[in-house]
């Protein structure tokens, strides 16, 4: 069978591929010279680029990122092209975040790179919106890799969210990142409820995971009590009113929920998978102290669960707290569980119980 050549290649070629299949695929070992994450929804272009860092096996030392409102052009260009001394022959990975801007004042030069490449190179964009009428897009089409980030659409008027392809999308993430084991009535039901919004739907997984059983099995009443669509927004808006030190704020927030008809123990929970970051990343910090091996309070940060994007605003917000607070955290959330659960069940007594908790990190 005769090999295909390069413009039947780049005919056969699908102009960009759903971050959705994206990341259930095996990139090619060779790095092409240029990838644009782009679309609507910022966790997904965040998901497609940490795919493609896992599959690109490179070591660590070899992968820069940059800031598109900040960076040059030649800051990103000098990483691509230099080789150092120390280098083993391996391939470099520069990643420009937030590059809306970038691309707009350095499109030429994007446009010669996307021709023009340093071999064993890869540079990659994330950005909002890539016109596919431009040149760069053409030329990413045919000699890069674009990553569509936009929650899939129907194609009828209005463009609404695709539900069986989200559905298809949660079952299979809810499993593979959660260990859940949704039911298609589970999966529609959080849709239905947080809609197409991909951080939020993961933000619910994970609170879900709290609550299944070893089997990864939660029930068809607690999903319904737990997921909520504008309360669930207003949860986070009060965890996060509450690590800024925030106490008017988040006792309207809390009032709010309450008001609503929030469940206290599911309010809790979610509460709780947000707070308790930064008590595990202060028992990490006093742990490495011990052994004389202090671990950067950043890092610390990462591996207790934060993304490597809300790192900056998740130390800013631990300081606030302090250390002597902090390592309360954990005992107070399991404090406050055994209370919401026993003697502070009712509705008089949970609110207070949680005012408590505000009042302590204010």
């Amino acid at each position: 069978m005769a090999a295909k050549t390069a413009s039947e290649k780049t005919a056969s070629k699908p102009t960009a591929i759903h971050a959705f299949d994206f990341v259930e695929s095996n990139p090619a070992t060779a790095m092409p010279p240029i990838v644009a994450c782009f679309g609507s929804d910022d966790f997904l272009r965040r998901m497609a680029i940490h795919h493609w860092i896992v599959s690109s096996k490179l070591d660590s030392e070899t992968i820069r990122s940059y800031d598109g409102d900040e960076d040059s052009w030649r800051d990103v260009h000098d990483e691509l092209a230099t080789r150092s001394l120390f280098d083993a022959g391996g391939g470099r990975l520069a990643i420009v975040r937030g590059a809306d801007k970038f691309v707009t004042k350095n499109r030429e030069a994007l446009e010669r790179w996307a021709e023009n490449f340093a071999p064993d190179s890869s540079l990659v964009l994330e950005l909002q919106t890539l016109a596919a009428n431009t040149k760069l897009y053409k030329l990413i089409t045919k000699n890069g890799v674009l990553v569509n980030c936009t929650p899939p659409q129907k194609a009828s008027w209005g463009n609404p969210p695709d539900e069986k392809a989200m559905q298809k999308w949660i079952l299979g993430w809810a499993k593979s990142k959660h260990g859940l084991q949704l039911s298609p009535k589970q999966s529609l039901l959080v849709i239905e409820r947080i809609g197409a919004v991909c951080g939020l739907i993961d933000c619910e997984l994970a609170k879900l995971a709290l609550f299944a059983n070893n089997s990864g099995d939660v029930p068809d009443e607690r999903v319904s009590e737990l997921v909520g669509g504008w309360r669930t927004q207003t949860a986070w808006e009060l965890a996060d009113a509450i690590a800024d030190g925030q106490v008017a704020v988040a006792i309207e927030q809390l009032d709010k929920l309450l008001t609503a008809g929030q469940n206290a123990v599911g309010l809790m929970a979610q509460l709780s998978w947000s707070l308790r970051r930064f008590g595990l990343a202060a028992q990490l910090v006093e742990q490495s102290e011990r052994v004389d091996s202090r671990i950067p309070l950043s890092a610390a940060l990462e591996r207790s669960g934060f993304n490597r994007f809300d790192v900056a605003k998740a130390e800013s917000r631990l300081k606030r707290i302090g250390r002597p607070r902090a390592k309360q955290m954990l005992v107070w959330l399991v404090d406050l569980e055994l209370k919401l659960k026993g003697s502070h069940s009712n509705d008089h007594r949970a609110r207070l119980a949680l005012e408590s908790l505000i009042m302590k990190l204010g």
